[in-house]
């Protein structure tokens, strides 16, 4: 039993390293070499305690991999590993579509899924999110990220 937690914790452990240190899938391996031992220590002393085994680890494999993600940005050898996203902010020179968030419009083009709307007297390059947009559609602004105004049909339900 002890050596079925040991190897289980080993395991674990080479699956966070998987995350952490990239090696090509070999600490992969390693860890499901070890998992897999585990396993079989732990049906040795009975089946209950091995498929007891199995259910802890179909759920903490999964937990660890999350966790290990969800640390990696915050450590500095993470943050060196992880590109950052473009900036959205608004950049001299191009417009301004922040006070276009919620207006209504028309699509001039069909959205497929990028194209041109009117929004009152302005026209304006937008993007739809759920698929093509016939053109003449009645359209909602859901979304403005920097030069991007993204839109979907008035009649669609919000995501």
């Amino acid at each position: 039993m002890i050596a079925a937690i040991v190897l289980t914790l080993i395991g674990l452990g080479f699956v966070l390293a998987e995350v952490f240190f990239p090696s090509l899938g070999l600490f992969g391996l390693i860890a499901g070499g070890l998992i897999l031992a585990a396993d079989i220590a732990a049906f040795g002393e009975g089946q209950g305690m091995g498929w007891a085994f199995v259910a802890i680890q179909v759920v903490a494999i999964p937990s660890v991999i999350w966790l290990g993600f969800k640390a990696l940005p915050h450590l500095s050898f993470g943050r060196r590993m992880l590109l950052t996203g473009p900036a959205t902010e608004p950049v001299a020179g191009l417009p301004d579509f922040d006070p276009l968030q919620d207006a209504r419009g028309v699509a001039l083009t069909d959205l497929r899924p990028g194209g041109m709307a009117r929004f009152e007297n302005e026209r304006v390059s937008v993007v739809s999110i759920g698929g093509m947009i016939q053109e003449g559609t009645s359209i909602v602004v859901v979304a403005v990220e920097g030069p991007e105004v993204r839109v979907r049909p008035i009649d669609e339900p919000a995501a």
